[in-house]
């Protein structure tokens, strides 16, 4: 009976000095956005809200039917987007410096090194 248990704990000493952390992931931050839209078709809130880097898909949600929203994704480096699909952006209002709509009014361009970053409100066409 002795016996059995301590093959049973040099077994599971084993297993736990096995497991190893990958250094990569102490290296990769997350990327936090939050806000509020201001929306006047009932439609807005049936379309995914997007964080997108290097054109993929970091976060994906929906916003709540009060307008607020939260995102979160993995971020490495490089700016990276707040996207919409159908609905453009009128304008925003944030305490973070050099976020910019996009060309195509569909996003929020979000500068290099911000990870969180709170929109105080979004304002829809």
């Amino acid at each position: 009976m002795k016996f059995g248990f301590k093959i049973q704990a040099i077994f599971f000493l084993l297993a736990i000095l096995s497991v190893q952390c990958k250094d990569d992931d102490a290296n990769i931050f997350r990327a936090y956005v939050e806000g509020k839209f201001t929306y006047k078709d009932g439609k807005f809130l049936e379309q995914p809200l997007r964080l997108v880097a290097d054109k993929k898909i970091i976060a994906e949600s929906y916003p709540k039917e009060s307008g607020t929203f939260v995102l979160v994704g993995p971020y490495e480096s490089g700016t990276y987007k707040l996207k919409l699909q159908d609905f453009k952006i009128k304008s925003f209002s944030t305490d973070t410096k050099g976020c910019k709509i996009a060309a195509d009014s569909l996003g929020i361009e979000i500068p290099e090194g911000v990870t969180y970053i709170i929109f105080n409100d979004i304002v829809l066409k």
